[in-house]
């Protein structure tokens, strides 16, 4: 009977000391950024057998960074430049020719903080803000023709109309480590935009004469909404 409890008691003791020390590993583990790290991520789109990466914040398009000030605090950084100049000629008779550019600049600049809640070992929920700028701008300048055919000695060019916006965004979400240094995610929050539209000015000029005319801003707009910030999106740590 003596034996049968001193081989019980060994067997309690041995499992207690095997659980310590799966403890002990998994605190060690960590797939969970820490201090210092760096995150950057894509939104998923697509099933399984048809997947696509895109940029954050749907067709606007962010490159979206997160960099943790602390093991449960992290900035939230996200950019996009983006400029198109787009070209059309028309012909005249001979060498005669004109041309139409179309200039289109964009700014987004996305800044917050996100504050991560303890969740699993491999699960990551939070919840943060956002505060949103974004600027447009446009430029159409239309040399030697109509925007149907070639007319000599013309010019036109159209500035603006340039539309800023600023919004301010709360968000929560959660992220889930499949492994260390890579995760998948969701993200949703409740935003509200305020976006104003700028003056146009259109200068033209006929020959030797050139007038102008300045129209004023068309107006501006405001939404408050629930949005699914990125959807299912997958990231990685630096």
């Amino acid at each position: 009977m003596k034996k049968s409890i001193l081989l019980f008691a060994l067997a309690i003791s041995t499992g207690f000391a095997a659980t310590a020390q799966s403890a002990d590993h998994f605190e060690s583990d960590r797939l969970k950024p820490v201090q210092g790290d760096v995150t950057a991520e894509f939104g998923l789109t697509g099933g399984i057998l048809n997947s696509d990466f895109t940029l954050n914040e749907g067709t606007s398009g962010l490159l979206r960074f997160r960099y943790f000030m602390k093991d449960d605090l992290a900035l939230r950084i996200g950019a996009n430049i983006a400029i198109s100049n787009t070209n059309h000629k028309f012909y005249g008779t001979g060498t005669n020719e004109g041309k139409t550019t179309d200039f289109k600049s964009l700014t987004l600049v996305n800044l917050g903080l996100e504050k991560h809640f303890r969740g699993t070992h491999r699960l990551s929920p939070y919840v943060g803000g956002d505060l949103l700028l974004g600027y447009q701008t446009s430029k159409i300048t239309a040399l030697n023709n109509d925007g149907v055919s070639y007319v000599p000695n013309t010019k036109v060019t159209q500035s603006g109309p340039g539309t800023f916006g600023v919004g301010l965004r709360g968000v929560f979400g959660t992220d889930f480590y499949i492994y260390k240094s890579l995760f998948i995610g969701a993200e949703a929050g409740l935003g509200a935009m305020f976006a104003i539209e700028g003056k146009t000015k259109t200068t033209t000029t006929v020959g030797n004469t050139t007038s102008s005319v300045t129209n004023k801003s068309a107006g501006n707009a405001f939404s408050l909404s629930p949005t699914m910030v990125t959807g299912v999106r997958i990231g990685f740590v630096f």
